[in-house]
């Protein structure tokens, strides 16, 4: 009797071992808890993406998933073909078509993430062609890089040494780095023990005054945040001390951006980025850098960039989930009003 309950224990172990190393079966699992609203369901979104880090109960708030559409249905010109490469706080709140999008004819959207399929497809067309590379402020560090954007419009990748080469073939023989993270999605993440999570979530934060590593809890304690964006140390971070050549190198790289996007065939490059949440709350006590308009002050209009700033300030912490590391509805669509004036005087 023993043994056969540890051969049975054993194929469970190797079932959820196999599952949680195939991409092919998490994301049909995932699929499968997320579309479903009962016990056996996931609700690691539903109430925003902090929550479902920090499951602290007073934050389990629902999530308006809906997308913006419509927002440009002017007969005026449609000269324009736009191509974006951007992130989350785009595509999760707007569909991405001409719809949407002033003197737009045709829409091409890439994520960020995608950057290791193939290279954009541009449409030949007597339009302008315009590029849009967006990104939130805690991941301008990171993609703002010609060689990020060459792999989008080209697929390039930087060749790999020999060293590097059985490196990597090794780390993907030996390792998945998500593994230890689909495991626990596998055999945790049910609705029905959400609330053992928040006992234990909340238990930390009222005997220790702990949150989970990855997130940080506002001073005012009406707002979750991301521990990068919150980290002075960390150079995403709406705090990490600026230097003025930190803002004359990303200009340096967003000009080396432009030239490069033109050579292959752009009329005209756009820049724009949307601040961290806590850069527009202003729950905290502390100054932030002011990345963003410190960027906008020092380009001088050389280069298309659309600072959101002051109109999202205008809107304040109702333009931002609670629960969530992104903008709502309200946010976006005031970046979209933005935006869309500015491609009607491009």
């Amino acid at each position: 009797m023993k043994k056969a309950l540890a051969f049975l224990v054993l194929i469970v172990l190797l079932g959820v071992l196999g599952i949680s190393s195939s991409d092919q079966a998490m994301r049909w699992i995932s699929r499968a808890r997320y579309q479903q609203q009962g016990n056996l369901g996931s609700d690691k979104y539903r109430f925003g993406d902090l929550y479902g880090i920090a499951y602290l109960p007073a934050f389990r708030l629902e999530k308006d998933t809906s997308l913006i559409s419509n927002q440009y249905t002017s007969p005026g010109l449609r000269d324009t073909d736009l191509y974006i490469i951007g992130d989350s706080y785009l595509y999760s709140y707007m569909q991405m078509d001409t719809s949407n999008f002033a003197r737009a004819k045709r829409v091409n959207f890439r994520k960020w993430a995608d950057g290791g399929g193939a290279p954009i497809a541009i449409t030949p067309s007597s339009h302008k062609k315009v590029l849009l590379i967006e990104s939130v402020e805690r991941n301008i560090w990171d993609v703002i890089d010609i060689m990020r954007v060459k792999a989008h419009l080209e697929g390039y990748r930087a060749p790999l040494t020999w060293d590097e080469k059985l490196n990597a073939c090794l780390a993907d023989a030996l390792y998945d780095p998500n593994l230890e993270q689909n495991i626990d999605f596998t055999l945790f993440n049910f609705q029905a023990l959400s609330f053992i999570k928040s006992l234990k979530a909340q238990g930390n934060l009222s005997l220790f005054n702990r949150t989970t590593a990855d997130v940080v809890l506002s001073e005012d304690q009406q707002y979750l945040y991301m521990k990068e964006t919150m980290d002075s140390s960390q150079k995403g971070s709406s705090f990490y001390p600026l230097r003025t050549q930190n803002i004359q190198d990303l200009l340096g790289s967003m000009a080396k951006i432009e030239q490069y996007a033109k050579s292959r065939g752009f009329d005209e490059v756009v820049f724009s980025f949307i601040p961290n949440p806590v850069a527009i709350t202003h729950t905290e006590s502390k100054p932030t850098n002011h990345l963003i308009p410190s960027l906008a002050h020092a380009n001088q209009g050389r280069l298309h960039l659309v600072d959101p700033m002051q109109v999202l300030n205008i809107g304040g912490k109702s333009y931002f989930f609670r629960s969530d590391s992104h903008w709502n509805q309200q946010g976006a669509q005031a970046w979209l009003n933005q935006m869309n004036q500015y491609l009607l005087k491009l």
